[in-house]
Order: C-alpha cells, then structure tokens, then sequence
C-alpha cells in the first residue's frame, strides 16, 4: 500500500501514524513510569551508536544503489540512441533492406514504448518485446548472406544496440539482497521505535528532536526503495519516454 504512494504522501502518513504513537507514550498517563528523564544514563550513547552503525550500511546500499541508476538509465538512453543510429543509416540502404529495417526498429521501439519496461518491472518477459527483437536480428541475418559491402557498417550500429540492451537487462535484474533488505528494515525500525524513548523534558523539544530521527530513518529507507526499484513508479522512475520520442520521429519522417 505504501509503495502505491508519492514521496509527499509518504511522509504525511509517516508523520500522522508517527505522531499518534508519540502523544500515546509521551503524553499518556504510563510516560512517567516508562522513561525516567532524570538519569537516562548511557542510553544517549548507545543510540547514537545504532545510527552511526546505521548511517554507515544505509551509506554504503545508496552508493551502490545509486551507481545502478545512473549505469540503467546510461543504458537506457544508449539503447534509444543506437536504435536511432541504426534507423537513420538504414534509410540510405538499399530499397528492400530499408524497408524491413523500418518495419523492425519501429516494431520494436513500438513494444518497449507499450510494455517493455513496466514487464520488467514486474520481473516479466515480454514476449512482443523479444518477437520484435528477433524480427530485427533476422534481417541483420538476411544483410549478412547477401554479402552487402554495407553490411560491416550496420552490424557495428546492430553491436551497439545489443551491448546498451544487454546492459539495460542486467541492470535492471540488479536488487539488493533479500539478507540486507531484511537488515535494513529491522535497523529502520529500531532506530524510529528507540527514538520514542529518548526523552527531553520540554515536550515540544521532545516531539521535534523524536520526530526528527524518526522521520530522517524513514527517508533513508524510502529513498534506498526507491533506487531499488527504478521501474516502479517512486521518485526515482524509469519511464518509455526516449522511446516513445523515438517512434514519434520515426513516424513523423516515414509518414
């Protein structure tokens, strides 16, 4: 359900369900009996420990999270950009292989523009998406055999394509490990359940510093989410947008 949300609805949610939790333990009539504010002791010192501990691991995923981003939506835009390499090429073929040459690149960027990258996102294959690939790879097959002296040219635009699609593929197959995955929900959820019980004695003082920690926990763990989800929708998205371009100049000059 949460994952449904926008960063901003995210948050107020975070915020409301959040700040109920704190008027409960912190205003209710059991607060005195559960935080003694005169001596907390070493307990300060221990949680700035766990965030410390926790800043480090959250660190580390978004790094690398962030790395995968930037190599998919490389990817992405190098896919887009062969294919258009490849497309504005074909057209001084000759006749029969720039029509076929056509019908494949605009087929194919017609099914990525449609589904291709929201089946990914839901770890599919999108067998349109493959049919019209491999539409592609055939007429580079039939280029070959008939010993085009253009041939060595298209197939270095053809490599190109296969190397940012490939790149694209496994870029977007890369999540991060269900063991972290479950250590850093467990880590997010202590630091925001232990903020509750580090006192001050002014509540409003309280309810600022407790919500603070609380809230920046949860940003942490929202935006390492998103990163490694980069074709769900979240604030960090991948979209069909450069193909959806692509198709469009390649109808607008064919038609």
């Amino acid at each position: 359900m949460l994952k449904d949300l926008k960063f901003p609805k995210k948050i107020f949610a975070f915020l409301i369900v959040f700040s109920a939790i704190f008027y409960w333990i912190h205003v209710g009539h059991h607060y005195n009996t559960r935080i003694i504010l005169a001596d907390l002791g070493g307990v300060p010192w221990l949680y700035s420990s766990i965030v410390m501990l926790f800043s480090i691991l959250a660190g580390f995923v978004i790094q690398k999270e962030w790395e995968n981003w930037n190599s998919l939506l490389d990817s992405v835009k190098g896919e887009v950009s062969a294919l258009r390499e490849l497309w504005f090429w074909s057209r001084h073929l000759p006749l029969e292989f720039k029509s076929k040459f056509n019908v494949a690149i605009r087929g194919y960027v017609l099914e990525m523009s449609k589904d291709g990258l929201d089946k990914s996102a839901r770890g599919e294959k999108s067998e349109q998406v493959e049919k019209a690939f491999t539409i592609l790879q055939n007429v580079m097959f039939e280029m070959s055999k008939g010993g085009s002296h253009l041939f060595s040219t298209t197939f270095s635009f053809f490599t190109k394509l296969l190397e940012f699609r490939s790149s694209r593929l496994r870029y977007s197959a890369h999540n991060i490990p269900k063991s972290l995955r479950s250590t850093l929900i467990f880590t997010t959820f202590l630091l925001i359940a232990l903020s509750l019980f580090i006192g001050i004695k002014d509540i409003w003082l309280d309810y600022i510093f407790t919500t603070s920690m609380a809230l920046v926990s949860f940003i942490i763990y929202i935006v390492i989410d998103d990163l490694d989800h980069p074709l769900v929708p979240g604030n960090w998205h991948l979209t069909s947008n450069d193909y959806e371009e692509l198709l469009s100049s390649i109808i607008m000059i064919e038609d």
